[in-house]
């Protein structure tokens, strides 16, 4: 199967996006179709063999179009966009502007301005009126149409007949039978201009809720200094070249002040990097040969020159966009009620529409007054507020955490966290640097010569942490990594072997010592010549510095910690003497820690290694460490940018919480100008205009309540 997203054009409410997710849906080439409102994009998950130009037939046979979210169409998603925009601004202006003598027409006629009577007459105001009606508000029309052609019913619907009804009993009953009290063209217009109003309100909130992704477009660099090699004499041909021209293994310079152009590798030089763009963090961090440096980080103080990691296609701020815009994109399970509601709304709503103009008629005698009555109530029941309650509310909280180093990949994690009742960490890289020391060395000063000298040939992580040692190495001959067990090699002559337990039981050598054996229980490396054991290295990972802090936090929050490792049971406990979690589970495999998540209910897994990939995929919420491996990251719902990352746990909480309750105020917002304004129009204490304005209001509420979220500290 593969994936792919499409920017859907035309929907403008909530029943827009349920006939598109039906229409998608209901294609045998569909596997799965999510479509959001608010991102106006839709990602469908589809087969292999699927042609993309069926799926766009798809969504043009429903009555809108769709446009393939890819690098190769960003410029016709822009102009198409941009023209969009365009045509809905001057819509709104040029309806503005014909709306308005009428309603200064009406207010003469309430208070007798003579001098703009004529603008009251009902000729004038057919003429007004007209291209308001059918130009400007052509749109409905068409939105109707298709609407009603899939046997759906959406806002379009709701507008293009309120209006209609307006507009037409204003012809027949005003011009035709000369009822001057029937003539309310104002009405419709006005209630064309300020939907028109609030479509061009909520395109710039949306683009205030996208506020994160194009502030990380923004930081990006845009050229870079581009060396032909690393030597020193290339400085001096150093040349500038656009950043999205470069490719990987290029070499480039970059200045103090400078933001980092690419994800790199440094190949000379020092400097303290601001990486607080990427990870949240204000304090700078220190750099060198042979270390990563992602993009968007800036270069302090120091001469760099560096190796290009990836593209800017593939850089660390790209994957960041594209993970923050598949999770905006992405439907919560929540937002399923509000899809559920919307697709009975509007028919509820005709239906009651059609009740008061019944009933009003029999009471009044006075079609005039029942068309007025029905006309309020399809106007302010328009559901956009509906449709636009719990995404914009997502769009402003991914925001919020990638800005606090929370990347936000599936929305329904910010859903989900907050039902989290058991938190299940991994051991190494996550409650540890997984950065080794060397802790205590069982043997002779010479041994140890022996065994820095042997581990300098070696890629393992402990054999690392030996040879940052200072001790003089001697000289290895006849060099072999022994794979799953160690290394071997000959000094002066003479056989030695360096490795875990297992190498020394296949050699027969046997830890005579019982404390000998007690220090092996810890990370170990034994080293042995031919027939007996010359010493024990012993390692161990620090403990991250705020593990135990957080650790006491979710506790104290009534949450069940756990400690999932692979590693040894004497390990574990030695670094749950130190963190108190309430459960710990040693030697234990990637498929029995996938195991224990999936039989945990409400479960977070934290992890980073691609041991943890599994688990993290099975857990409700799984939660990657950003300096983990690219598959785990890949794996985990959340992952957390930050290099302090354990810290933004609590905030990841914190940020569910908040994101939950907002999507449930928005709901108020949606549905509080409904429950009182249908009554009101009802009875006829809100006329078609003002419901018009609170139609548009109800959206606008939602909108500013979901900004608002962004400006919560967590």
């Amino acid at each position: 199967m593969k994936t792919q997203s499409f920017v859907i054009t035309g929907m403008t409410c909530a029943n827009c996006v349920t006939r598109v997710d039906k229409a998608l849906n209901a294609s045998k080439q569909v596997l799965e179709a999510s479509v959001n409102l608010a991102t106006e994009k839709a990602k469908v998950v589809m087969t292999d063999e699927t042609d993309l130009s069926s799926i766009i037939a798809t969504v043009e046979k429903a009555g809108y179009g769709a446009i393939i979210d890819d690098k190769a169409h960003r410029e016709k998603i822009a102009l198409a966009k941009r023209q969009a925009e365009r045509r809905l601004f001057w819509s709104f202006v040029l309806s503005a502007i014909l709306t308005l003598p009428m309603i200064l027409g009406m207010l003469a006629g309430i208070f007798g301005f003579h001098g703009l009577m004529m603008l009251h007459e009902p000729m004038v105001q057919l003429i007004l009126a007209t291209p308001v009606q059918f130009i400007f508000g052509a749109r409905f029309y068409r939105g109707a149409y298709m609407a009603l052609k899939n046997k759906s019913a959406n806002m379009d619907v709701l507008v293009a007949l309120g209006t209609s009804v307006a507009y037409f009993s204003s012809l027949f009953l005003g011009l035709i039978m000369q009822q001057a009290q029937a003539v309310n063209f104002e009405s419709a217009a006005v209630i064309i201009t300020l939907v028109l109003l609030g479509k061009n309100l909520e395109n710039q909130a949306k683009k205030n809720t996208s506020a994160a992704i194009e502030s990380l477009q923004k930081k990006r660099a845009k050229t870079v200094h581009v060396l032909e090699n690393k030597t020193s004499e290339a400085l001096k041909n150093m040349r500038e070249q656009d950043v999205a021209t470069v490719t990987e293994n290029q070499i480039i310079f970059i200045k103090p002040g400078e933001i980092v152009p690419l994800d790199l590798k440094i190949i000379s030089g020092t400097a303290n990097f601001d990486t607080s763009s990427l990870t949240g963090e204000s304090v700078p961090v220190a750099k060198t040969v042979d270390q990563s440096v992602m993009e968007g980080a800036i270069n302090l103080d120091g001469n760099i020159t560096a190796r290009v990691l990836h593209s800017q296609d593939e850089s660390a701020i790209s994957q960041m966009m594209m993970a923050m815009a598949d999770a905006q994109a992405t439907k919560p399970e929540i937002q399923k009620v509000a899809d559920r509601i919307s697709a009975i709304f509007v028919p509820v709503v005709l239906g009651i529409s059609l009740v008061t103009f019944a009933l009003t008629l029999i009471l009044t005698a006075d079609i005039t007054q029942a068309l007025s009555h029905a006309t309020g109530v399809l106007v302010i029941s328009c559901p956009c507020a509906l449709g636009l309650a719990t995404p914009t509310a997502i769009m402003v909280a991914t925001g919020l955490g990638a800005k606090n180093g929370i990347l936000i990949k599936d929305a329904n994690a910010l859903e989900h966290a907050k039902t989290v009742e058991t938190v299940i960490f991994d051991k190494t890289g996550t409650l540890t640097t997984g950065q080794f020391h060397l802790e205590k060395w069982t043997g002779s000063d010479a041994d140890f010569s022996v065994l820095t000298s042997l581990e300098q040939g070696s890629n393992h992580p402990l054999a690392q942490a030996l040879t940052s040692d200072k001790s003089e190495n001697l000289t290895v001959t006849d060099f072999k990594e022994l794979a799953g067990l160690g290394v071997c090699g000959l000094i002066s002559d003479r056989a030695y072997f360096a490795g875990n337990a297992k190498l020394m039981a296949e050699r027969g050598i046997f830890v005579a010592d019982a404390d000998m054996r007690d220090e092996a229980t810890n990370t170990s490396i034994f080293l042995a010549n031919e027939t007996e054991l010359l010493g024990i290295a012993t390692f161990s990972s620090e403990v991250k510095k705020d593990a135990k802090k957080i650790i006491s936090e979710l506790r104290q929050n009534g949450l069940k910690t756990v400690m999932l490792t692979g590693d040894n049971a004497a390990s574990a406990a030695k670094i749950n003497a130190q963190l108190q979690l309430d459960q710990v589970i040693a030697n234990t495999s990637p498929t029995q820690k996938a195991e224990y998540v999936r039989a945990t209910s409400n479960a977070m897994m934290i992890g980073d290694g691609i041991n943890d990939s599994v688990a993290l995929s099975s857990a409700l919420v799984g939660v990657a460490m950003g300096a983990g491996s690219d598959i785990a990251m890949q794996s985990g719902d959340v992952v957390l940018t930050s290099s302090n990352s354990l810290v933004r746990l609590v905030s990841l909480l914190k940020l569910s919480q908040l994101t939950v309750n907002k999507i449930h105020q928005n709901y108020f917002w949606a549905f509080i100008y409904n429950i009182i304004g249908i009554p009101l129009a009802a009875f006829g204490f809100l006329s078609p205009m003002f419901a018009a304005l609170a139609m548009s209001l109800s959206s606008v509420s939602v909108i500013i309540s979901s900004l608002l979220l962004g400006t919560k500290k967590i």
